[in-house]
């Protein structure tokens, strides 16, 4: 179906397609290899490919939703400690 689309817009009028997978790794959407080569061929034929290489931002945010999370406000006894705060020491009362 997606074949029938790009051929009947060839050279007719302008189409736009997005795609997450490069052009070598487009075998699995068509059923052969000749369709896959000549629905490629018509969509590059006075095309303008615009590349973007950046990081997805929806696979970013999916990755931080199933990281765990580190809350930037606990504490340790250590970060409470002032070392000329006396109140925040306890010495021991053998020595």
């Amino acid at each position: 179906m997606l074949f029938e689309l790009i051929a009947r817009r060839y050279e007719t009028r302008s189409l736009a397609i997005a795609a997450n997978q490069p052009f070598s790794a487009w075998n699995w959407v068509f059923p052969d290899q000749a369709v896959t080569v000549a629905a490629i061929d018509r969509l590059v034929h006075h095309a303008t490919i615009l590349e973007m290489n950046g990081d997805s931002y929806r696979r970013r945010v999916a990755a931080d939703r199933h990281s765990p999370k580190v809350d930037d406000r606990t504490t340790t006894s250590s970060d409470s400690l002032d070392p000329n705060d006396n109140d925040n020491i306890k010495e021991d009362s053998a020595n």
